[in-house]
Order: structure tokens, then C-alpha cells, then sequence
């Protein structure tokens, strides 16, 4: 029964570690309040664990290697996680979803190299092998050493592969995030089309930059029919050459504007 001591320990630890996590994310959607009331709750957690394990004696290396490899990473994975998203939403940028997308992506690229920069190991842990376990789960062996490691606590790789569980799951969190920022641009996606000429919005386009309307004269051609392009989900074709074939028109250089403008005094009229 005492062989199993340590396993049964962190199988209730886990336990309530996911009620009360399940708690937390219930009363807090915001992402900055669910994650710090997680890391103290997880922290308290993995106080519980060290305190358990600086008493415990592991009955042989299988129990030692089973703890180090199986057991202990899968709940600091849980606090390098929130300790991850919480310092990725505080430095996310605020100039708009593309600045946004960019940030993602580039938080994503760093997840890949710390992946990288232990790929061996990686595929050591992917392909179940268990011939390096000795080395890699036991105290006795110090292939990876750091100030910050706890020597009754840890063998290095533990949190190695404590991290490499937090970063997927906090790309999994990234790639939530860009497919809601893609599902944010398509519901502002315009439902109008144009139905008129592709000259006659041409003309519009120019008259607008024109007499400075847009931007106080400072969008130019291109801004402009970008934003009608996608406005009227229109392809406008190139459009330069579309405003030389309407600067030789013979007659009415401005037909769409002149008939709008003929329009629109009719209708005003109408309503007097």
C-alpha cells in the first residue's frame, strides 16, 4: 500500500485541483482574473506536493521515475500554463486586431523554439521510450541542473516536460484566440453589393478624394477603393486605367455623378 502512497496523493490532489479550477473559471470569464486566482489556487497545490515528497521515501527507482514523468509534470503543467496566458494577456497589444494577429503568431513561434531547443527530449517523451527514464526521472542523475531547481523536488526534466504539456496547451489557447479574431472579421464582413457600373463607382472614388473627403485629403486612390472594394464586395479591376477611359470620354465626363446629383435635387424636390 505504501507504493501507491505517493500515486494516491496525486490523484486527489488533481482531483480537487480540477474542481476548484472548474469553480474559478465559472465565476471569472476574464482571462487576467481566472488566470492569477489559478496560480495561487495551483501554487498552494504544488506546496502541498513538495511538502508530501521531502518526507516521503519512494519505494525504488519505477515509483521515483512513475512521479517524476507521469505525475508531478501534469499538474505544474497547469500552473506554467496560467503563468503563461496571464503574461501573454498583459502584453497584448491594443492598436487593433491585425497588431493582434501578429502578436499571436509571433507568441506561437517562441512556444515552437523552446520546443526546439529540446527536441530530443521531446521525441523521447512522444515515442513512450523508457530507456533514458533513470537519467531523465530520478534525483540521482543531474543531466540538467539550474539554480532555481529543487534538488529533493525535481530532476530538471520534469519541468521540462511540465513546460512542453503548459505550451500546448497555451497554443491551443493561441490558436482559439486568431480563429476568434477571424470569426470577429467575418461577421463584419458587408452583406451590400454594388450594383451599379464598375465606372460609375470608379467616378465616385475620384470625386471623393477629389474635394478631400476622406481622411481630410489624406487616404489616397488606393485606400479608398480598398475600402469600397470591400464594402460592396466588388473587384474593381484596375481602376487607373478605368479613370483615363473616363477622362476621354467625349460626352459627360461625370455621367454617374451628374445623374446623381440630378437624382438626389429630385427627390429633395419630391419632399418640399
Amino acid at each position: 500500500m505504501k507504493s501507491l502512497a505517493i500515486k494516491e496523493f496525486c490523484e486527489h490532489l488533481q482531483e480537487n485541483l480540477k474542481s476548484q479550477i472548474e469553480t474559478v473559471t465559472l465565476e471569472n470569464p476574464d482571462i487576467i482574473s481566472k488566470a492569477s486566482k489559478c496560480l495561487v489556487i495551483i501554487g498552494s497545490f504544488i506546496s502541498q506536493l513538495k511538502q508530501f515528497v521531502y518526507q516521503y521515501r519512494f519505494q525504488g527507482m519505477d515509483e521515483e521515475i512513475s512521479f517524476f514523468k507521469e505525475q508531478k509534470p501534469v499538474i505544474l503543467s497547469q500552473y506554467f500554463y496560467y503563468d503563461k496566458v496571464f503574461s501573454l494577456k498583459l502584453a497584448e497589444p491594443f492598436n487593433g486586431s491585425d497588431a493582434l494577429r501578429v502578436y499571436f503568431h509571433q507568441c506561437l513561434s517562441e512556444l515552437q523554439e523552446y520546443v526546439k531547443e529540446n527536441t530530443q527530449f521531446y521525441k523521447y517523451c512522444l515515442s513512450n521510450s523508457t530507456h533514458l527514464d533513470d537519467k531523465y526521472f530520478t534525483r540521482t542523475e543531474k543531466l540538467l541542473s539550474a539554480p532555481d531547481i529543487d534538488a529533493k523536488f525535481s530532476t530538471g526534466y520534469d519541468n521540462v516536460l511540465a513546460k512542453i504539456l503548459a505550451y500546448q496547451m497555451v497554443k491551443e489557447h493561441l490558436v482559439s484566440q486568431l480563429q476568434n479574431l477571424d470569426a470577429d472579421n467575418s461577421d463584419r464582413i458587408s452583406s451590400l453589393k454594388w450594383t451599379g457600373t464598375k465606372s460609375a463607382l470608379i467616378e465616385l472614388i475620384y470625386a471623393l478624394q477629389s474635394v478631400d473627403a476622406v481622411n481630410n485629403g489624406k487616404a489616397d486612390i488606393k485606400q479608398i477603393a480598398d475600402s469600397f472594394e470591400h464594402l460592396f464586395n466588388i473587384s474593381l479591376g484596375n481602376y487607373y486605367r478605368h479613370f483615363q477611359e473616363i477622362r476621354l470620354r467625349k460626352n459627360g465626363k461625370t455621367n454617374f455623378l451628374d445623374d446623381m446629383r440630378e437624382k438626389l435635387i429630385q427627390r429633395l424636390d419630391d419632399f418640399a
